[in-house]
């Protein structure tokens, strides 16, 4: 009997290290800095690092997904417009809640999570068994749309 192939070995990294970063964004986000105005350029700085790197962990996960899961190829696609508009709305939500606006932090609590699970189901022909791959797709890529174009609408 095969053992596992080397991208099912790696998955759970990709996964922890997104789990980590996720969890770096949050408290960042929901920190609110104690002095001026380097303070808070200080505070924007340190949300940059973990927040990008959260996004490239997610996009490999999404690549890793579509090449080697059973992701519709339109939603590959669409993934190449609506990842990096959903890493400008967590970045924008971020910001938001920087300026003291506590209820943004939504945004971050439902984008990567939305993304990781997509680059999960991707994988795990389990959970495609489960949940058919067209309206899956739909779902979860109209969800990232919505949450992004509503971060950028209220962020205004």
């Amino acid at each position: 009997m095969p053992g596992p192939s080397q991208s099912q070995r790696l998955w759970p990294i990709g996964l922890l290290a997104a789990g980590v970063l996720y969890i770096l964004m949050l408290l960042n986000a929901s920190s609110q800095p104690a002095g001026g105005g380097e303070a808070n350029i200080a505070v924007a700085v340190e949300a940059l690092f973990p927040t990008a790197a959260l996004w490239v962990v997610l996009v490999c996960m999404l690549i890793v997904g579509g090449v080697g899961g059973s992701m519709p190829r339109w939603a590959g696609w669409l993934a190449g417009v609506l990842v990096p508009m959903s890493g400008v709305a967590n970045f924008v939500a971020v910001d938001m809640c920087s300026r003291r606006m506590p209820w943004a932090i939504v945004f971050l609590l439902l984008l990567a999570p939305l993304l990781a699970f997509y680059a999960l189901w991707a994988r795990l022909p389990w959970l495609q068994a489960r949940l058919p791959a067209e309206r899956t797709s739909v779902a979860v890529r109209a969800t990232v749309f919505v949450l992004s174009i509503a971060s950028f609408a209220l962020a205004a």
